[in-house]
């Protein structure tokens, strides 16, 4: 019988040896990259409500500028944030936060108080944010809307 003594390429227990290596990496490393995944995301959302209670800061700030009160503000969601009367504060709000990318799964609330912006919580599909506390993971996935988030931010 004759032997091949040029012989290139991987034997099989080569290639199962790396096989079972980069499996053992990826049990280790799945878990701990989806934990990181998830930390970016309400990282994110509380990002979000920050921006958001600068929107309405600033909107407030005009509203008082031009002589209106927002005596009847109450926390509210997205779209109905105004005086009981108008809807130039939501309007306002909205000039200044870009809430387009909270997309139909997502919803902001504020709590408004003498002219004062207390909280803001923002709902973004699966993570919630707040502000001016911050939600943390836990938190984050069990407000069930924005006036959940507003609720745990206080």
């Amino acid at each position: 019988m004759k032997t091949r003594k040029n012989v290139k390429g991987f034997t099989l227990v080569e290639l199962i040896v790396v096989i079972a290596i980069i499996g053992v990496l990826a049990a280790i490393l799945v878990p701990s990259m989806l934990g990181y995944v998830k930390k970016s995301k309400v990282a994110s959302a509380n990002t979000e409500a920050k921006t958001f209670y600068n929107a309405v800061a600033t909107a407030l700030t005009e509203w008082d500028s031009t002589g209106e009160s927002c005596s009847n503000c109450t926390d509210t969601a997205l779209g109905s944030i105004a005086n009981t009367s108008s809807v130039t504060m939501a309007t306002a709000i909205a000039d200044y936060a870009d809430l387009s990318k909270l997309g139909t799964s997502g919803g902001a609330a504020a709590t408004i108080t003498n002219m004062a912006c207390e909280c803001v919580g923002i709902k973004h599909g699966k993570y919630a944010g707040g502000y001016p506390k911050a939600l943390d993971n836990t938190q984050s996935t069990t407000a069930a809307d924005a006036s959940a988030a507003c609720a745990l931010a206080k």
